[in-house]
């Protein structure tokens, strides 16, 4: 017994918001039947006062018209009649004008204010239509089948209109509800998504910082050693390694502040003009050793009449290079990149390809997402932050530009950068 506690009190913490967010899709669902059952109730309720005070009225106009014995006795006389002439049916028209003139002042006695039609039936007439109130005439004409029927016009209409603000206060609140609880679902769904990106992100820093420090530590420690400093060169090769993984931990850091910094909106961007071929000269410089160690290649095809952009030539320069080393670092075998530039609309268009592992339309949906890394397959060697891309989407969306990608899984990735042209 005590086991099975444990394990439910384990998965209840690991599913925990699962279960929080379905109860409270229970609970509001609940909460939602309950108001729909009590508007339905509040006009039900509504519906059977409005009958009861139509009758009432009904009842009181029919008497007061009894008290008229002179317009009982002509109405009575005309609906015994098998056949109206034309005085006939003049005469009962006015006295039916009569008996709706005291209809009318009752139903405003008890405010009721549907617009309404009434018709007084015989024997000879045909039988009442549906959803209309009647009432008996006998007492008024003396006549078993004399009857009274009053309809009104929209009258589902008036009964929702007579439950005034309350319907609608209701009807609004359960909208505004609805729509926050989505929010509110979706919001902490994403958050949970950033947040388990957020712990990759840290176990990446962590994994990242830690290689160079031990190299660093251990070039250290050799540089201790009396009989190095015998060697110049072998105190050169460890102060180099000391300075290459330093300035690595550095480029890292610094990207890390700048995505920080940009999040915030307080990064301010240099206004340079930049040549971009030559920009992707020195970047492919940057990589060279890199792409050597793969015997990979870079072929240009630099088509661009106009290359010229405003910018922040180091921004820029980050974007590319994080292109270029992911085309790298994606590529199973020897990497085969291809870069091209051209000029749309006057703008400058940059592509850069790969024939790597690409992506599935899945994850080029969240390939741009902050702390998103796709999957890798079989390559679990491939460093970094996941951080590359989407800070290179801020950076370019800060430079009114936009970046955007196309790939297929095992059939190499495009990723494409439109930057307006000077």
């Amino acid at each position: 017994m005590s086991l099975l506690f444990k394990n439910t009190i384990r998965k209840f913490k690991i599913y925990r918001i699962q279960i929080f967010i379905v109860i409270s899709i229970i609970v509001l669902l609940l909460l939602l039947l309950i108001q729909i059952r009590w508007i339905s109730r509040a006009r039900s309720l509504n519906e059977e006062q409005f009958n009861h005070r139509v009758g009432l009225a009904l009842h009181e106009s029919v008497d007061e018209f009894t008290k008229d014995q002179e317009s009982c006795e002509k109405m009575r006389e005309c609906m015994s009649k098998s056949k109206y002439n034309a005085s006939d049916s003049e005469l009962l028209k006015m006295e039916v004008s009569r008996l709706d003139s005291i209809i009318h002042q009752q139903f405003k006695n008890y405010q009721i204010q549907s617009p309404y039609t009434i018709e007084v039936l015989s024997t000879a007439d045909e039988q009442p239509k549906s959803k209309c109130f009647y009432y008996s005439l006998r007492k008024a004409l003396s006549h078993d089948k004399a009857i009274l029927n009053v309809y009104f016009q929209k009258r589902e209409k008036n009964l929702m209109d007579s439950m005034g603000s309350m319907f609608i206060c209701s009807l609004i609140l359960i909208l505004i509800l609805c729509t926050f609880f989505g929010i509110t679902v979706f919001s902490l769904i994403n958050d949970k998504k950033i947040l388990g990106r957020t712990t990759d992100l840290i176990n990446n820093i962590a994994h990242e910082f830690k290689t160079p420090m031990a190299t660093i530590s251990l070039a250290s420690g050799m540089l201790k050693r009396n009989k190095i400093h015998a060697d110049p060169d072998q105190v050169v090769h460890y102060s180099s390694m000391i300075f290459s993984e330093n300035n690595r931990l550095k480029s890292q850091v610094d990207q890390l502040l700048k995505l920080a910094c940009m999040e915030r909106g307080e990064l301010q961007l240099n206004s340079d003009q930049i040549n971009l071929h030559s920009l992707l000269k020195e970047c492919s410089d940057f990589i060279s050793v890199q792409l050597a160690e793969r015997e990979g290649t870079i072929t240009y095809r630099l088509n661009a009449e106009n290359d010229m952009v405003c910018g922040d030539k180091d921004l820029l320069q980050n974007v590319l290079l994080n292109l270029l080393d992911n085309a790298v670092k994606y590529s199973e075998s020897k990497p085969e990149i291809e870069v091209e530039t051209k000029n749309t609309n006057g703008d400058l268009y940059i592509a850069v390809t790969d024939k790597g592992i690409g992506m599935t339309k899945e994850e080029q949906k969240h390939v741009f997402d902050r702390y998103y890394r796709a999957p890798t397959g079989d390559l679990h060697d491939v460093k970094g932050f996941g951080i590359g891309l989407s800070y290179s989407k801020m950076i370019i969306d800060s430079h009114k530009g936009s970046i955007n990608v196309l790939s297929k899984r095992n059939s190499g990735s495009t990723f494409t950068i439109v930057l307006p042209s000077i």
